[in-house]
């Protein structure tokens, strides 16, 4: 790796404790009632706070979009831990002396696992394939920008539209480190990989170290709870964000000759379905790694089938898992949000100690809304109603599926502090409750709000669609979640047998959800199909739904029906529940767990006094655990809408989210096992362990696979960070032409080049340079921006008739209106235009760049610009 490589991974290292070490103070005192006080998640709150800073002037238009801009954030995050530390109990330095041995290890943990990934990384940097180039281009944009929000680089004239703030983020680090942007997307992997380990190790420690007894028995007990919460936090460090899913033990054991022909037909797991191979997937019959994409499978378990038996091998759901993402590579914003979902949560564990722990008063019972909300407030800091606005709000600007569900853990873990502190369930908790998530969201919307007035989707009415589709089989599910739900399925068995004689009445409520949630889902989605069927744009689909199935429905031509959409639906109705009850073993799994969860709260919280063995985290692992079966059992009934009209992205984006919580909650599970049942603690643990221990081979593998495929089967070609070394490999010519592009163009000038396909090398000038083009890739332009423009759509062919058309007259107008400076002529011009209306370009244009194969012709737009 070239010593320049070297010096720049130091850079931002440095850049990243130093933003961290800055907001010690203020996560001291945000955080004083985690063991911790923050520590873990310093570096992604003093990240966040720079970042949010330099990002809302600049969007106010009070700064541009500057080196200096940032480092008026960085300043800003100092005044504000300067005040908050001013105002705490000024015990900082005395707890930094105390844990030392915590401090030391998180930060030499993070610190090894940067270095890791950063080798992970150099071993295949190449910024190809997949969505790199679009997340490259958003990169390069948050940098090049003259103001912002940054402008699309696939949409000249245009603001970005999506949740772009990870970009900013790292942005913001490669211009404080001095890392140009080809090398800072690889180290921007490296800290995603770390932060989120260390988010990991931060929130585990915490959930178990917060069991320690308030006067305990002696010195002796509260160091193994110490060293036990930090070598569970440890386990966390490398399980949560690297590990891989049940996936790898099946390609162990397939490749391996294992298992009977019947069996791997039974599991029904694509690529590894047919009888057991000799040599397995991920090696060379001589053992080497192997460079084809076997590790992609991992995250495309779930066989789909439609209802009537055809297999759906283009839009199955996606279950990516970060393990599975750092191998890949891609910097997509569910990716860039990893560390702060951490830190979401940590805070969400702030809230409930902070209930908990609060002296219980007498409340009196108050009828109206305003009683409620002081309520809500008597106990609450300002500083973390305002903290927890703040993340929330990033993580809608970071990755916007994820706001609901980290909103439902916060208000969750309030709703049971208060359920605790009073020691029974009152009413007033589902009006609290309401309060506090109108009083978070609406600062959180607010103290975003420039992001909002240029964000469209593809989104719109209905919202929600029903899963008319086999449901998941169990099997499959527990391919993918396996490891962490066998100790917390040990762990909620556990429980509801201790509070089996203090139970009273509480199977009620935990039958009506275990019962109840499932069939108010199956009425859902006979809801929504009835909804969708009476529309006339929906009964299509109602109607070749009918023909698959063979089911003979009389067609309707006028409006809107619904007489004749609930006949439809009645008539599709039996082979819809047929198919529920010949899958139904993931709903009733999951349905019993939610039970066994919610008649632990009720029988262990009824009471004032909780059994002893009711922790004081382990109605919030259990609250983890809830919310994790939560998202896996509503894809099995609706999923949202979006433009590819399946499941795939709402699997994709909550099963993304379970793996955080579920493997969160499944190490504290280990943790309350070894303490409350120590012979069962460890059988579980040993069982864990040695999946873990094969899930760890995923990376491992999955990196030697991508090493030979860049480097080659010897590693012949040396390791680098620059994610361009790629294209100067395989094309100089145009590697020439987009470093001149990146190094002698000042501004964002628009860019003409051909626009094609997605997930090609089509838009590559754009993507490597952040100059704006007419038109990137269209389909992404689609999910991006919806029915909200037709511009993108009417563009495709724009581009082509601007390098097609003879008529120069004709190419002076298009290039004007859309305000063209430079054309950019290379392989792909060529190779999709007519060389005779190419020439046009030469005859008439002045050539600002050129070598053997590439040419770059300037043009000075006259008029308005589009």
């Amino acid at each position: 790796m070239p010593t320049s490589d070297l010096f720049a991974a130091f850079r931002w290292w440095t850049i990243l404790m130093l933003l961290g070490f800055t907001a010690v103070p203020l996560a001291y005192t945000l955080f004083q009632k985690l063991p911790d006080r923050g520590y873990a998640f310093s570096k992604m709150l003093g990240l966040l706070i720079a970042s949010y800073i330099f990002w809302l002037m600049a969007s106010l238009g009070f700064v541009d979009n500057s080196t200096g801009s940032i480092l008026l954030g960085v300043v800003g995050l100092v005044v504000i831990t300067a005040v908050v530390h001013r105002t705490s109990d000024g015990g900082l330095w005395n707890w930094l002396r105390e844990n030392r041995t915590y401090i030391l290890t998180a930060e030499v943990a993070f610190t090894l696992l940067f270095i890791l990934w950063v080798w992970v990384r150099a071993n295949n940097p190449g910024i190809t394939a997949t969505e790199k180039p679009m997340e490259f281009a958003f990169l390069n944009a948050a940098s090049r920008s003259p103001n912002y929000p940054p402008l699309d680089p696939w949409l000249s004239g245009f603001a970005i539209s999506y949740y772009y703030f990870g970009y900013v983020m790292m942005s913001v680090v490669a211009r404080l480190a001095a890392v140009p942007e080809m090398i800072a997307f690889n180290l921007g992997m490296a800290w995603l990989v770390a932060g989120s380990g260390l988010g990991a190790f931060g929130l585990v420690y915490n959930l178990i170290a917060a069991d320690q007894k308030t006067d305990p028995e002696s010195d002796q007990e509260s160091g193994q709870l110490s060293k036990l919460a930090l070598g569970l936090g440890l386990v966390a460090f490398l399980a949560l964000p690297i590990a891989g899913n049940g996936q790898m033990l099946l390609e162990t054991l397939h490749g391996n000759n294992v298992g009977t022909a019947v069996f791997w037909e039974w599991l029904d797991i694509r690529d590894i379905s047919n009888p057991p191979r000799e040599t397995p997937r991920y090696q060379t019959p001589d053992g080497n790694p192997a460079s084809n994409w076997w590790w992609w499978r991992s995250s495309r378990v779930i066989r789909e089938y439609h209802l009537s038996g055809r297999a759906e091998d283009g839009l199955e759901p996606i279950a990516e898992f970060p393990g599975f993402s750092f191998v890949l590579g891609d910097m997509h914003p569910h990716v860039l949000a990893l560390p702060f979902a951490f830190l979401s949560l940590a805070l969400a564990f702030t809230w409930y100690l902070s209930e908990v722990q609060a002296k219980r008063e007498e409340e009196e019972e108050a009828e109206d809304w305003a009683a409620w909300a002081r309520g809500i407030f008597a106990h609450v800091g300002w500083g973390r109603w305002l903290a927890t606005a703040v993340v929330l709000g990033g993580l809608s600007f970071l990755n916007t599926w994820d706001v609901p569900i980290h909103l439902f853990v916060v208000v969750g873990a309030f709703a049971l502090g208060r359920w605790r502190r009073r020691g029974q369930f009152d009413s007033n908790l589902f009006g609290e409750s309401a309060v506090l998530a109108f009083a978070l969201l609406i600062p959180a919307y607010f103290l975003y709000w420039p992001f909002y007035l240029g964000f469209s989707s593809q989104a719109g009415a209905p919202y929600i669609l029903p899963m008319l589709m086999q449901p998941t089989r169990l099997v499959q599910y527990l391919v993918i979640f396996g490891m962490p739900l066998l100790p917390l399925t040990v762990l909620v068995g556990v429980l509801a047998w201790q509070l089996r004689g203090r139970g009273g009445r509480s199977w009620r409520p935990a039958l009506a959800v275990g019962l109840g949630l499932p069939l108010g889902l199956l009425l859902l989605l006979f809801l929504m199909s009835v909804l969708i069927a009476s529309n006339p744009t929906g009964r299509g689909a109602t109607l070749n739904l009918a023909n698959e199935l063979g089911i003979v429905l009389t067609p309707h031509d006028g409006g809107a029906s619904l007489g004749w959409a609930f006949t439809a639906v009645s008539a599709l109705a039996p082979t819809i529940l047929a198919a529920r009850v010949q899958y139904i073993g993931l709903t009733l799994f999951l349905a019993t767990l939610l039970g066994l969860i919610v008649y632990s709260w009720h029988a262990g919280f009824f009471q004032r006094n909780a059994p002893a063995f009711v922790t004081t985290a382990v109605p919030f692992a259990l609250l983890l655990m809830l919310t994790g079966l939560l998202l896996s059992i509503g894809p099995e009934y609706v999923y949202l809408r979006d433009i590819f009209g399946q499941r795939l992205n709402t699997i994709f984006k909550f099963y993304y989210q379970t793996w955080l919580l579920f493997g969160t909650a499944a190490l504290y599970a280990l943790g309350y096992l070894l303490r409350q049942k120590r012979g069962l603690g460890i059988g579980v643990t040993a069982v864990y362990a040695v999946l873990l221990l094969v899930a760890l081979t995923f990376p491992l593998r999955g990196a030697q696979s991508r090493a030979v495929e860049y480097r080659g089967a010897s590693l012949e070609r040396p390791a680098t960070l620059n994610g361009l070394d790629f294209l100067r490999q395989r094309n100089p010519d145009e590697y020439e032409a987009i470093m001149w592009l990146r190094e002698s163009v000042t501004g964002a000038p628009v860019i003409l080049e051909t626009t094609g396909n997605a997930y090609s090398d089509f838009s590559r000038v754009s993507a490597n340079t952040g100059l704006p083009t007419v038109l990137g890739w269209l389909n992404h332009q689609n999910q991006w921006r919806g029915d909200s423009t037709d511009e993108h759509r009417r563009r495709d062919n724009i581009v082509r008739e601007m390098f097609d058309s003879p008529d120069w007259n004709r190419t002076v107008q298009l290039l004007n209106e859309y305000g063209v400076e430079y054309i950019f002529i290379g392989s792909l011009e060529k190779g999709n235009h007519n060389a005779n209306s190419l020439q046009k370009f030469s005859n008439n244009l002045e050539i600002a760049f050129q070598n053997n194969s590439v040419t770059i012709y300037r043009w000075q737009p006259t008029g308005n610009g589009n």
